[in-house]
């Protein structure tokens, strides 16, 4: 078996560094940004890419991890959310959809053939956010307070990782992406549904609702 390359080496340690702080990235993704990486090195320090390559060592390469992940701050990647505060009130009514919706991404993403090690972490990771809206939701009894219906409390942070998902689903879905098992003209209506959707989350989670 050939030996592995530089490249394909430090798109793992890029890729497990990302894990670690509790958010995924496909391959192709990370080894963009590493070529991106090695090539602004390269310019900034007037060397040769293969000089460049060795300043990004597993610090380097722990530092880049942060920067993607810090992107998402207000998601709070790798925090404990069954025991983050639950400041947003959100009705059960509308929660009902949003996990139907979140079963809908994992369909679509199903299809997804570039990188299988990638889909197989996403749809971990929707189901997981699932997991977490139906345990928050039985932990608590829905009443009536900043809304005219039951509602319950849920971190803003939740909210906002499934915004993410919903919105990154509608995309595939515009760019011609079909569920499995999916009815192709049912499927044309999710992008407006999620995008609504995605809309709602993000002013629930801006709320701040007191518990």
């Amino acid at each position: 078996m050939a030996a592995r390359s530089w490249r394909e080496k430090r798109i793992d340690d890029l890729l497990a560094a990302v894990s670690e702080l509790g958010m995924t990235m496909s391959r192709a993704a990370a080894g963009d940004l590493l070529d991106e990486r090695v090539q602004f090195v390269a310019n900034q320090m007037s060397v040769t890419p293969a000089t460049a390559r060795t300043y990004l060592t597993e610090d380097a390469l722990a530092g880049m991890a942060r920067q993607i992940v810090f992107g998402f701050v207000e998601e709070t990647p790798g925090a404990d959310l069954m025991s983050a505060p639950r400041t947003a009130a959100v009705p059960v009514r509308f929660l009902g959809r949003v996990v139907a919706g979140l079963g809908e991404v994992q369909r679509i993403l199903m299809v997804e053939r570039d990188d299988l090690e990638h889909t197989r972490d996403r749809v971990a990771q929707i189901a997981h956010t699932q997991s977490h809206l139906g345990l928050l939701l039985t932990d608590q009894v829905a009443a009536i307070g900043f809304y005219d219906e039951p509602s319950v409390q849920m971190p803003p942070a939740l909210l906002l990782r499934v915004a993410r998902s919903l919105e990154t689903a509608a995309d595939l879905v515009e760019a011609g992406l079909v569920g499995y098992e999916a009815d192709p003209q049912e499927s044309a209506g999710l992008p407006t549904a999620f995008r609504r959707d995605v809309d709602l989350l993000r002013s629930m989670a801006g709320q701040e609702q007191s518990p």
